[in-house]
């Protein structure tokens, strides 16, 4: 069991400390450009880690080509409308207002940024964290169904708030069997763009539209 929380501690705490500590130097604790610059350092820092836990369970020699992304971030995209959907059907939007304040930080970013940050630099990081080390880790240990739920669910708890916990858990077992199915990361990491991208397009849209 150590072994097993072990892998779903570390990757987290080291991307953590990575976005921790680039903050402080870029943009300040908590801001998008703080997180953005940490997640430009970590991916290629998670991807060696990634290929190296994952050479014997993923094959990266698969083909993963343009098309295989734009199919991935079509899944991303609708995957991201359904939760959202789900979510928003429901009361609990009403009874945890705790997003807000993490969408206050996104949004009031340069649109550029947003686009680069949210939609890019810091989905590929995630995926390499939270699919490609910790789903990634528990999948060599354990079938898919347990390995792809404890992943969700630190990728829920990671995010700090209620709401984005329960998107993120469901949507963190869309991405694992993304990966399960592909057997590689990258699958994941498109779908997470599209539904970032989908949902800030979506939001920069509707802030415009008359009444708003």
């Amino acid at each position: 069991m150590a072994g097993v929380i072990w892998q779903m501690v570390w990757p987290v705490v080291l991307y953590g400390l990575m976005v921790d500590g680039m903050s402080v130097l870029w943009g300040g604790p908590g801001t998008l450009a703080g997180t953005a610059a940490g997640a430009v350092l970590a991916v290629p820092v998670f991807w060696r880690l990634y290929l190296r836990l994952e050479g014997n369970r993923f094959d990266e020699k698969l083909c993963f080509g343009v098309w295989d992304g734009i199919i991935c971030a079509v899944l991303g995209i609708a995957a991201g409308a359904a939760v959202n959907t789900l979510i928003m059907a429901s009361p609990l939007w009403r009874y945890f207002p705790g997003f807000s304040h993490t969408a206050g930080n996104i949004y009031k970013a340069p649109a550029l940024l947003r686009l680069g940050a949210a939609g890019i630099v810091i989905p590929a990081a995630e995926e390499l964290v939270f699919r490609g080390l910790v789903f990634g880790g528990l999948r060599r240990k354990w079938s898919f169904g347990p390995a792809a739920s404890l992943s969700a669910a630190v990728f829920g708890l990671y995010h700090g708030n209620a709401l984005q916990g329960i998107y993120g858990f469901l949507m963190g077992w869309a991405l694992a069997w993304d990966m399960e199915r592909r057997q590689t990361v990258k699958g994941a990491v498109f779908m997470h763009m599209g539904a970032n991208w989908a949902s800030l397009v979506l939001t920069a849209l509707t802030a415009n539209w008359p009444g708003r």
